[in-house]
């Protein structure tokens, strides 16, 4: 009895990692998916279809596509700064030829000027945004940041009346 019962729950076992390996759609449907639970503000069921694009798809556009989406639904919607600056840190890491790597960059730098007020970070994070990414159109916004960080509302306004 017992050793039948050891067969049956291997061969369970089995069979959930079996059909636990295989995607059950293609990434445009995991994107497609995901698009459709974001829409409804459905954010879990969201992040977990564009996880699972992420998983099955790696090499796609989608997957970039994915990757982005869920830092930035962690960062607007779940508003979890913390796991957001780690989820773009891997987008650099895991796409670094991709469009959205230099924003990924830009956006842990926002994170931390703007979120978390953690303006020694927020400048690093910045600088080296800049660095790594010179003619990005972006750069403009992040050197705006850097040398406007910590000020007032009446100091910026007073900056651009004086321009």
């Amino acid at each position: 009895m017992k050793k039948n019962l050891v067969i049956l729950l291997s061969l369970l076992v089995l069979f959930a990692l079996v059909t636990c390996s295989k995607p059950e759609k293609s990434a445009e449907e995991y994107w497609k998916s995901g698009s459709a639970l974001y829409d409804v503000e459905n954010f879990d069921g969201a992040i977990n279809e564009y996880s699972s694009l992420c998983k099955f798809y790696p090499e796609t556009d989608y997957a970039v596509k994915a990757a982005f989406s869920i830092a930035e639904i962690t960062k607007n919607n779940l508003k979890d700064y913390d796991k957001a600056i780690a989820l773009y840190k891997n987008i650099e890491k895991e796409y670094p030829e991709s469009e959205k790597s230099p924003n990924a960059l830009f956006m842990i730098g926002y994170i931390y000027a703007n979120e978390l007020n953690q303006h020694d970070k927020a400048k690093e994070a910045y600088q080296y945004f800049i660095e790594k990414y010179p003619n990005h159109v972006l750069v403009s916004s992040a050197q705006w940041e850097i040398d406007n960080m910590g000020k007032t509302l009446e100091e910026l306004q007073n900056i651009d009346m004086n321009q």
